[in-house]
This record gives structure tokens, C-alpha cells and sequence, in this order.
């Protein structure tokens, strides 16, 4: 894969079509989704019972769509190894139990997370739990890939590639575990989302560690894209740019992590 993603084309491998086949379901559902949002007036924690599912649909299909991308980079042979096809349908298995169930929860008034109202909640939830730690374990695994895969390639794309692969699956494994043995994403006496950050819902008023779990999830693209821009601007310094970000991007996530253990709002 090029680093300047000129004549970038996807292969046609089982992996990339899996991963693309999970994004344009993301896509079709978020379509599929929307009206509901619209039309439906019923509320969770005082915003609309549609945000969720809505918002788990973008996140996974930008997740996916990182992973095919990035996956690029491996030879065909290792993309269609016994690792990743594992990886791969793990993976997908995940992001289609998560969704569906939080788009059922959705359309039945209730909450999907931090739910331990019934035995079946409780225990969806938990399954829920493992989904996520298979989502993130396919980032962590393709990094792992990369980082073992030798080349040549000392372009800040790659290093971007592999930092922010692995980088994002700790920073998440940290902040979500927490989160979910926490009972809530809120740090403070809130119940509900309605006046906090726009499209986010990122609590004003309390503690909310949702910002930092955003901060610690997307640095699987931030660094990448940092690499690349690094390649095109300044090819010498694209390597130690990207290492400069990745602990920019720590610093960044455990700042608004304490920020919200201590009962502190993003702003």
C-alpha cells in the first residue's frame, strides 16, 4: 500500500470484503434508523431512545472501515491467514450481536447499557462486554500484524498505523474497563444526557468519562492520519511527528479521565 494512498484500491480478500460488508450494513442501518430518531418522541436519560443506536452505528462503521484501510498494508496471504479470519468473524459476530441488540433495546424503551434491571439485561450486557473486547481485540491484532510485518516500511503512515492500533486498544481496554465496573459513564448524582455537549450528550454538569473514552477509541484513525500528513509535509520528521501525537493523545486521554474521576464536566 502506498503511503500516499494515491493508487490506494482495496483487495478482494475475505477479510477486506467482511470488514466492507460490516460498514455498508453500518451505513444502510444508520439510513434505516434515522426516521425512527425523527419520528419517534420517546426519550432515555432525556434524549431521544434513537441515539444510541445511531451513535454505535457511526462509531462501528468508522471502527471497520479504519481496519480494511489499515489492513491494506499486510500481504494478501497474511490477511487471509488463519489469524485474521478468526479475528475477522469474531469480529463482525460482535458488531452485528451489539447492534442488534442495542436497536431492539431502543425500540423497546430501554436502556442496553448499565442495565441490570432483569436477568436477561443483566446478562446481555455482560455479553455485550465480550463483544467489546472483541472489537478492540481486532484492532490490537492487526496492529500486532504490522508492527511484525518487516518491509521496510519506516513511513510515519506505518508507524501511525501500528501506534495507533495498539495505543487506541490500551487506552480503551483501560478507560472502558472502568467505565463498565463503574456501573455508569457518569462520575456525580446525573440521570440524564439532555443539555451536555451537541451530538455528543457529554455531560456539562458532572464528572463524564465518556470524553476520554472518545479520545482513547479514535486514536486508531488520529495517528494514522497524522503519519500520512507527516509523509506528504515532511518525510524526515513524519516518524517522530507521529511518536510526539501518541503521547499527546495519552496524555490527552488520562487528563480527561481524572478530569471526570474527579467529578469535573468537560467544560
Amino acid at each position: 500500500m502506498s503511503t500516499s494512498l494515491k493508487n490506494f484500491t482495496f483487495d478482494d480478500d475475505h477479510t477486506t470484503r467482511a470488514w466492507l460488508a460490516i460498514v455498508w450494513f453500518m451505513f444502510a442501518a444508520i439510513i434505516a434508523t434515522t426516521p425512527a430518531y425523527i419520528i419517534d418522541t420517546r426519550t432515555l436519560w432525556e434524549i431521544s431512545v434513537w441515539s444510541k443506536p445511531l451513535k454505535f452505528e457511526l462509531s462501528m462503521m468508522i471502527h471497520f472501515a479504519t481496519l480494511a484501510i489499515l489492513a491494506q498494508q499486510l500481504p494478501r496471504q497474511k490477511r487471509s491467514g488463519i489469524v485474521m479470519t478468526g479475528v475477522v468473524w469474531a469480529s463482525v459476530a460482535a458488531a452485528l450481536m451489539e447492534i442488534v441488540y442495542i436497536t431492539l433495546q431502543a425500540a423497546r424503551g430501554r436502556h442496553s447499557h448499565f442495565n441490570y434491571d432483569t436477568a436477561y439485561e443483566s446478562i446481555m450486557y455482560g455479553v455485550m462486554g465480550i463483544g467489546a473486547l472483541l472489537l478492540i481485540f481486532a484492532a490490537l491484532v492487526l496492529g500486532l500484524m504490522l508492527a511484525f510485518h518487516r518491509d521496510g516500511d519506516r513511513s510515519g503512515f506505518r508507524l501511525g498505523s501500528v501506534a495507533g492500533l495498539i495505543l487506541a486498544t490500551i487506552l480503551t481496554f483501560v478507560v472502558a474497563g472502568f467505565m463498565s465496573a463503574s456501573g455508569s459513564h457518569w462520575v456525580g448524582a446525573a440521570t440524564s444526557d439532555a443539555n451536555g455537549v451537541p451530538l455528543a450528550g457529554w455531560s456539562l454538569e458532572v464528572g463524564d468519562l465518556r470524553p476520554s473514552h472518545f479520545v482513547a477509541l479514535h486514536t486508531m484513525q488520529a495517528l494514522p492520519i497524522i503519519g500520512l500528513v507527516g509523509d506528504k509535509l515532511a518525510p524526515r520528521l513524519a516518524r517522530g511527528i507521529v511518536i510526539v501525537a501518541a503521547i499527546a493523545t495519552t496524555f490527552v486521554t488520562a487528563l480527561l479521565f481524572m478530569q471526570a474521576l474527579a467529578g469535573k464536566p468537560l467544560y
